[in-house]
């Protein structure tokens, strides 16, 4: 069947020669959204962290804006029985290990999921001997008010309380240490 001389409407027909451009268009927006996609799972820079005050697994009071003004923070959003953040919490512990003397706090924040609950959270840090700070996110305000859509997801935080990075989905411990050193100003890692 010759489809040149099929009767299409005229909408429908794409004249040859802008074939290419549109192919070349696509291609464009393609890579484009791709970036994209990089960008939101990298996170971008110099935006000012949104200030929170939690009541911590161990009794204490976290408060964001109190907290980087005399050292960085990772925050950390995920909840029990989500499978990356399985993956990822032996790192952070082993992070943590190393950078514990440093001017830099790491703050778990669960965030109430399904059928997980506040005792599955703590279940789950006494399971993987978890040594740092913890705290739920009972309402999902704040992660609200830090546009979460997918889990794990981490901040990166500096002393003037700008979020210096941002990662979704599992990190390994030598980009935590990484990361962290770069907030810190250390160079040397």
């Amino acid at each position: 069947m010759d489809l040149r001389f099929m009767n299409l409407p005229t909408a429908t027909r794409i004249p040859t020669e802008l074939v290419p451009s549109i192919l070349g268009r696509n291609i464009v927006i393609t890579l484009a959204l791709i970036g994209l996609v990089f960008l939101v799972a990298c996170g971008s820079s110099g935006q000012v962290a949104r200030d929170f005050e939690v009541v911590q697994f161990n009794g204490g009071t976290f408060r964001l804006s109190e907290e980087v003004k005399t050292q960085a923070v990772v925050l950390n959003f995920w909840y029990p029985s989500c499978p990356p953040c399985r993956e990822e919490m032996p790192a952070f512990e082993a992070a943590w290990q190393e950078l514990k003397d440093e001017p830099v706090r790491f703050l778990g924040l669960y965030v109430p999921q399904g059928i997980d609950t506040e005792e599955d959270a703590r279940d789950f840090i006494e399971e993987f001997g978890l040594t740092f700070n913890f705290a739920t996110d009972r309402l999902a305000r704040i992660a609200e008010a830090y546009e979460l859509q997918y889990f794990p997801k981490t901040y990166f935080i500096n002393k003037d309380g700008e979020v210096v990075a941002s990662h979704i989905s599992t990190l390994k411990t030598e980009e935590i240490i990484t990361q962290v050193r770069a907030l810190l100003g250390d160079t040397t890692s």
